[in-house]
């Protein structure tokens, strides 16, 4: 596997490829977000995307669309990255069938498969996990039973979707801009109201439910 390695936000250049021009400018902002000092390389179909990953310098990030013309929603994304395997990859699909999340995360340099349902939070944390040297995996926006929603507050709820993602209380803590010991404390806050023991059941609380 790619060895990937941590850069300075000075030094990001991301390539989104995304057929949709709103949706490129709301995934520049989402990004700008995080690091001040981008460079944005646009891709609207699979051959503008492989232009793009063969940019030099090479670009550290490439977020990627399935469902743009030529990637033949998602057949053509290994022949793309084999060429450039030291980009980190997300993709960012409305596809998300359990096979083509598995094809995909099977690619060494896919860091993470996001849904479009997911949140700006859970996007930043996949973008800035996926630069760090993380492999994500698949995120997406949980369906919440009523019985969790109703028990925990917008701020749990939060945290928990974070820990979803494999997230330890450092890295929740630093996502969130508060201390360690008080993501220790909504931890502990989420155990007693969902009536578990540990992360893991936190985390599965909802699929346990079903």
């Amino acid at each position: 596997m790619t060895e990937l390695t941590k850069v300075s936000p000075s030094t990001i250049t991301v390539v989104l490829a995304e057929d949709h021009a709103l949706v490129r400018d709301g995934l520049k902002m989402l990004i700008l977000d995080i690091f001040p000092q981008v460079e944005f390389l646009d891709a609207n179909d699979a051959i503008s995307l492989s232009a793009a990953m063969a940019h030099q310098p090479s670009p550290h990030l490439a977020l990627v669309d399935l469902n743009m013309p030529g990637m033949e929603r998602g057949d053509a994304l290994q022949g793309i990255l084999s060429k450039h395997p030291q980009v980190s990859v997300v993709v960012v699909s409305a596809l998300s069938s359990p096979d083509l999340v598995r094809r995909c995360l099977n690619l060494p340099s896919v860091c993470a498969f996001v849904s479009k349902n997911a949140t700006a939070m859970q996007m930043k944390a996949a973008i800035k996990s996926s630069l760090e040297g993380g492999k994500p995996g698949f995120v997406q926006l949980a369906e919440q039973s009523p019985e969790a929603s109703a028990q925990l507050s917008p701020r749990l709820e939060e945290v928990r979707a974070l820990l979803r993602m494999g997230m330890t209380n450092k890295a929740i803590a630093q996502q969130l801009n508060i201390s360690e010991g008080t993501v220790k404390n909504y931890m502990s806050e989420i155990f007693k109201q969902l009536n578990v023991t540990n992360r893991t059941q936190a985390a599965r609380f909802d699929e346990d439910l079903k």
